[in-house]
């Protein structure tokens, strides 16, 4: 077994020298903007509930590698929105695993309750399922805690971050972690590796922020380690947080306004959603009221080719975030003619590149706008080729870090 190890561990070795070394003969070829610091790039949406989702691409502070960042802000005094502890079929009585989907399936079966969001939580035996420390759902206690921190909402609502030993009595939902990340504002993470990684954090103000980076997958998305999360906490503005369970566990689930399940927003390194032991559910009392308040695109931002064609729709929102009926008379109507063409639903690219608006209409009003931007690939077919080869050793070395961190899991199960 250590000698597969070892084999396993050359190989990677040499598939990371030779992918280093095509990007640096081309290196004039990429024009990713990859030395930038931090932030690249940030989205927002927004959740049934009123839950806000932040999907952020960032650049290690020193310009190293690149990684995709999902965090979820809840606020826990919300008298719609609930945080709970998630764990296997929802009993605790004996253990097991699943994905973190199913622990929202189980608690919206036997709570009657809406999960809009989702992350993995604590550590765990590989072959039971037991969790590493403290698991408590609605105020009883699964798992005993065993001295390592954990996370908890107490009876009042309160979000806290506890040391290991600390009291309960006032505990309602908790989970446990490793590390603790960041202390009353302060970076106190231990170095490591890069992997990905899940997280969760308190705001001053006691906004909980929920927060999954993935890794493995390089060069779109390398992973961090515990001070690289630490920074990013702070920077989202939390004054305390905790390690949760990462590598191949890392998971978060969202249900954005309009849609009726969870979609799983990062990509898990093993390529699918890893069955593990708890999770930390986000969950809402909101029910549909039918009452229309918004529209909301398919998309905020369209891209298509010139003479290609894109579809747009869009969908009624009502007052608590749920999909309901159009409202009559209502139509999508394209503001620029010179660009292409558009029947309603279809638009359909001229040769030039630029801009186009479309909206929705209600009786002369504009209810809500999307832009489609028609432009050319920016990569030519020599860059589009050496990109290739890039992309395949990434593939491969990828592959292999799967496997490694695969092997190192089962032995770690054994002791």
């Amino acid at each position: 077994m250590r000698n597969l190890k070892k084999t396993l561990a050359i190989l990677l070795s040499v598939l990371l020298l030779i992918a280093t070394l095509v990007p640096s003969v081309f290196a004039a070829i990429d024009d990713s903007g990859m030395t930038l610091n931090y932030i690249v790039s940030q989205k927002e949406y927004t959740l049934i509930g009123g839950v806000i989702e932040r999907d952020i691409v960032v650049n290690s502070p020193g310009g190293g590698h690149r990684n995709d960042v999902f965090v979820l802000e809840v606020n826990p005094f919300d008298p719609n929105v609930s945080i709970i502890a998630g764990y296997n079929d929802g009993d605790a009585d004996g253990w097991g695993k699943t994905p973190v989907r199913n622990h929202a399936e189980n608690a919206e079966r036997v709570l009657g309750t809406n999960v809009i969001g989702a992350i993995n939580a604590d550590f765990h035996n590989q072959e039971t399922g037991e969790p590493s420390g403290i698991l408590v759902m609605n105020g009883v206690v699964g798992h005993a805690q065993n001295g390592r921190p954990f996370f908890a909402i107490l009876n009042d609502g309160t979000p806290v971050i506890r040391m290991g030993g600390s009291a309960i009595d006032d505990v309602k939902e908790a989970v446990s972690g490793g590390h603790i990340l960041v202390r009353n504002g302060v970076n106190v993470a231990p170095a490591n590796k890069l992997n990905p990684r899940t997280a969760i954090g308190i705001k001053a103000d006691k906004t909980v922020v929920m927060f999954v980076v993935d890794g493995r997958q390089d060069p779109t998305s390398c992973g961090m380690d515990y001070p690289e999360v630490a920074e990013m906490m702070l920077a989202l503005g939390c004054v305390d947080a905790l390690e949760l369970d990462g590598g191949g566990s890392s998971t978060l689930l969202a249900q954005h306004e309009g849609k009726s399940s969870l979609d799983c927003r990062n990509s898990p390194s093993y390529g699918y959603e890893r069955k593990v032991s708890n999770s930390l559910l986000v969950c809402t009392s909101l029910q549909p009221t039918g009452e229309f308040d918004h529209i909301k695109f398919s998309s905020s931002e369209y891209r298509v080719a010139p003479l290609s064609t894109i579809n747009v729709s869009v969908k009624a929102i009502d007052t608590n975030g749920y999909a309901t009926d159009l409202p009559a008379g209502g139509k999508l109507v394209m503001q620029e003619t010179n660009l292409g063409s558009f029947d309603g639903k279809t638009f359909t690219a001229g040769a030039d590149e630029g801009f186009v608006t479309i909206d929705y209409v209600i009786d002369g009003e504009v209810l809500a706008s999307a832009t489609v931007e028609v432009t050319e690939d920016e990569n030519n077919l020599i860059e589009s080729f050496f990109q290739s080869i890039i992309d395949f050793f990434n593939k491969i070395i990828n592959t292999f870090k799967l496997l490694i961190d695969k092997f190192d899991e089962k032995i770690l199960s054994k002791l």
